[in-house]
């Protein structure tokens, strides 16, 4: 019995996709936290610069990779510049999203191809270019962030949503497919965390009592809420679940 130690990450190596900011800034923070080395992965430098020097200012471990996960060169070369700067890969955080909203009828065809490159094919190209560092140290944790919008199906985020449904398919299939090696796939649906993407809606405070009027606990969820999630998935204490999804949203939807 490893007690509290299970939940531990010393030693290991965390990507975060989307770790400039918002849900993947947190669990950066959390992952670091628990002992992780973290790389914190996007498309900003600047951004992804930032988290990375919080984090090192903490105490921590972390290294920024600038990479575009719609573009399979750029994982690549993110996976191997990880392996090479921190000595190999433990969890892969897919979490890298875009969600432009509008009217179904305004999304053109590149558009659509746009999120569904980023939002679902490259949770592909991130898994398979971790996966042999994953195979290899023997305890991989690959934890994809779909969202509660696919449960409520949201107007104005049609190709947003449609890729957080592919999300839960693609994490229940890998899931039977790594199961074999001893690497465990869950996902993560997060409720409405106030983050910078609550900038798309044009009413801030109508939209925070939306939000609080259908959880059942009132209040909104932490960066704490989230990166304890994340670090139970990532770690040794989650060792025996796999395939499943584990909503954070306050009560809002029972899955």
């Amino acid at each position: 019995m490893r007690g509290l130690d299970a939940f531990r990450l010393d030693g290991r190596v965390a990507i975060v996709t989307g770790g400039g900011g918002g849900l993947g800034a947190n669990m950066c923070r959390s992952l670091a936290a628990a002992g992780a080395a973290v790389a914190v992965v996007g498309r900003t430098q600047e951004t992804i610069d930032a988290v990375r020097d919080r984090l090192v200012g903490e105490g921590g471990r972390a290294v920024s990779v600038r990479a575009d996960v719609s573009q399979k060169d750029s994982i690549d070369e993110m996976a191997d510049t990880v392996v090479r700067e921190l000595g190999g890969i433990d969890v892969l955080i897919n979490n890298a999203a875009i969600y432009p909203r509008r009217a179904w009828t305004e999304i053109d065809e590149a558009e659509w191809d746009a999120v569904f490159a980023t939002n679902l094919k490259g949770f592909f190209l991130c898994a398979r270019a971790a996966y042999p560092s994953l195979a290899e140290r023997g305890h991989g944790r690959i934890v994809n962030l779909t969202s509660i919008t696919f449960f409520g199906g949201w107007d104005l985020l049609l190709s947003y949503v449609s890729t957080k449904g592919g999300i839960v398919g693609f994490t229940r299939a890998l899931a039977r497919e790594l199961g074999p090696e001893g690497i465990t796939v869950n996902a993560i649906s997060p409720g409405a965390f106030p983050t910078d993407a609550e900038k798309i809606h044009p009413d801030p405070d109508g939209y925070n009592r939306f939000v609080l009027e259908r959880q059942s606990l009132k209040r909104r969820g932490t960066a704490e809420d989230i990166g304890n999630l994340a670090i139970f998935l990532a770690s040794d204490a989650s060792s025996f679940i796999t395939g499943q999804l584990f909503g954070i949203d306050g009560g809002w939807v029972m899955n």
